[in-house]
């Protein structure tokens, strides 16, 4: 028998049902399709974060640069040049805004301060002054050490007899010219007292009277009011009327106030005959440095300074310029004004 015969007739209706069922299991798997693809390609099309990133950097970096012949159709120039170029330009910028600074600042120097330079001392707070030295590189003068400011006496002690003949035959070994009044200035008799200051100086003084000062081994120097009892005693050079104010103001003593028409310093050669009463303490032999000098203002009677020569007065006359006193006593400063009770 045969088996399609051997089955159950199907009824129309289910068949078409079946049918029916197909095409529609048929058209959502074809619709699935559609929008999946759909999905996809609107996926691709729509700009990522990654994306943008690689368009901006394909088109603003490029990171590999063609070298080509300068000019040359077709190629570009080679970057190098340009960084040459930009190498030397920016050293050209640096150099000319510190050329203008320094003007600058020149200028603002000169202006605060309209004070003559011919004085031949720089005070330490004087910009014109300050600005010249530079200019001269001579570097700015520094105050002059010592006693600038006021100072207090320290403790006060008794010095020894034998160490008090000690200090009789220096300070006449140093001074020759004062040996004949040593015995006025420290009586054989007497008593001298050693008190200390700062920056170690020694101070000798008969009773209330400073007599004597000393700076660690340096020579003994004498206070202004012996060289003004015994002006005759020391040697001497003059500083011009424009220095006066300087030194008394405590500013390093400069070549050019000695060497002006107003300055004297010694000439090497004995005085003339007829040469001027004033001019005579001037003349004699030339001074060396370490030595210690009296300086004498144009137009004064009395001495103003003393201190220790840092160069010879014959280098501050070929010279003419440089630091001549940075160290020493001068009227009115601290060890001018103490009182010792």
């Amino acid at each position: 028998m045969d088996a399609r015969a051997s089955r159950d007739p199907i009824d129309p209706a289910s068949e078409i049902e079946l049918v029916n069922v197909a095409a529609e299991i048929g058209g959502n798997a074809r619709r699935q399709e559609l929008s999946t693809s759909h999905q996809q390609a609107e996926t691709s099309r729509r700009p990522t974060y990654r994306s943008l990133l690689q368009t901006w950097w394909a088109d603003n970096i490029q990171p590999t640069i063609t070298h080509g012949t300068n000019g040359s159709p077709g190629h570009r120039h080679d970057p190098r040049d340009y960084l040459a170029l930009e190498r030397t330009y920016l050293g050209h910028l640096r150099t000319a805004n510190a050329l203008i600074l320094f003007g600058v600042v020149l200028v603002q120097l000169f202006r605060l301060q309209n004070a003559e330079s011919t004085a031949g001392v720089i005070d330490a707070f004087a910009p014109q002054e300050l600005a010249t030295a530079i200019i001269d590189k001579q570097g700015p003068s520094l105050p002059l050490k010592m006693f600038k400011k006021d100072i207090s006496p320290g403790a006060k002690s008794k010095v020894k007899s034998s160490v008090q003949r000690a200090i009789r035959t220096k300070i006449t070994e140093t001074y020759p010219l004062l040996a004949p009044h040593i015995d006025e200035i420290i009586p054989k008799k007497s008593q001298l007292d050693l008190l200390k200051l700062p920056d170690r100086i020694t101070l000798y003084a008969l009773d209330t009277t400073p007599l004597f000062f000393q700076h660690m081994d340096d020579p003994l120097i004498p206070h202004l009011r012996i060289v003004h009892q015994f002006p005759a005693c020391f040697p001497r050079i003059r500083i011009d009327r424009g220095a006066i104010r300087f030194v008394l103001s405590g500013a390093t003593l400069m070549a050019p106030g000695l060497t002006s028409a107003g300055g004297r310093l010694p000439t090497g050669e004995p005085a003339a005959e007829d040469a001027d009463e004033s001019d005579k303490r001037y003349e004699g032999r030339e001074l060396n440095e370490g030595e210690v000098v009296v300086v004498e203002a144009e137009g004064k009677d009395e001495a103003c300074m003393i201190g220790q020569l840092r160069v010879g007065t014959r280098e501050v006359k070929e010279k003419k310029k440089g630091v001549v006193i940075d160290t020493g006593h001068y009227l009115g400063d601290g060890l001018w004004k103490m009182v010792l009770d």
